[in-house]
């Protein structure tokens, strides 16, 4: 006789698991409930819903956060070192030249001599006639050339033929030919190489003549203030 019961109180073999005498009855499935960890709460999230299943699931224990890793800050690349495979002449960045300032000294108009006139050349023949040129204090060169004082329009004349210049301090007019192809006259008379000039002398330069008529002489003069006496 069997003496093992079942929960409903059946009589079933010793060796019967179930009960031949009750109803199947379909087992439901437990839904495991997942309460929220600290580290969820902390940082505001809650666990993944978990699907349904047979039986109860294992819940993963949370997985603590990593570590910050040490922040990697870039060294300064220092401007002295070239780079890899560049060569250190090529790199280095050369320095601008030196600007210097040059100190040019001014000339100041009024500090040079003013050159007045002190006498007059007066053309006699040719185109040149009843014209007069000024001779001013210093040196007054006469040529062919533009540039020059006085321009002597002839082609027997040289570029630069003569000069005549006048001496204040010893109030002399002085005329010198400069090594002319065709020479200097003074009154029909060559001049070699040089002629002091008096009042009313004749000058020829190859066929222009020209009358002398100085303006300074003794006892009429510039003075220093730019005063004639």
């Amino acid at each position: 006789m069997a003496d093992k019961r079942c929960e409903n109180g059946h009589f079933i073999d010793e060796s019967w698991d179930l009960c031949p005498y009750c109803p199947a009855e379909q087992a439901e499935a437990e839904i495991p409930v997942v309460r929220p960890t600290r580290f969820n709460s902390e940082i505001g999230l809650g666990s993944p819903a978990t699907a349904p299943g047979p039986g109860p699931r294992a819940v993963p224990a949370p997985t603590p956060p990593p570590e910050s890793a040490p922040r990697v800050v870039p060294a300064p690349v220092s401007s002295a070192a070239p780079p890899s495979g560049v060569r250190r002449a090529e790199a280095a960045v050369q320095a601008p030249p030196m600007e210097r300032t040059m100190a040019v000294q001014k000339v100041d108009p009024g500090l040079q001599p003013k050159r007045y006139v002190v006498g007059w050349l007066v053309g006699l023949n040719g185109t040149v006639r009843g014209e007069s040129y000024p001779v001013r204090m210093g040196r007054n060169v006469l040529g062919r050339d533009r540039r020059s004082d006085i321009v002597v329009n002839d082609d027997q004349a040289s570029s630069h033929h003569a000069d005549l210049v006048f001496r204040p301090e010893e109030r002399r007019f002085i005329l010198m030919d400069h090594n002319s192809t065709n020479g200097t006259y003074v009154n029909e008379t060559e001049i070699e190489p040089r002629r002091d000039l008096a009042l009313e002398d004749v000058i020829r330069i190859g066929s222009h003549r020209f009358l002398f008529m100085p303006l300074c002489r003794d006892g009429f003069y510039w003075d220093d203030e730019g005063a004639l006496k």
